[in-house]
């Protein structure tokens, strides 16, 4: 089984009143590439 290296839970990102991010939970392990990409391709 991989450790974990990083760990995400519930994560929310707001600017003013628009949420980017709404409880967004993950965790990436090690030996992983891991790529969090936006609607518009942005990341």
């Amino acid at each position: 089984m991989s450790k974990k290296v990083i760990e995400v839970f519930n994560l929310t990102k707001k600017f003013g009143n628009f949420t980017a991010v709404d409880r967004i939970s993950f965790d990436v392990k090690e030996g992983e590439i891991f790529g969090f990409l936006g609607a518009n391709g942005a990341g």
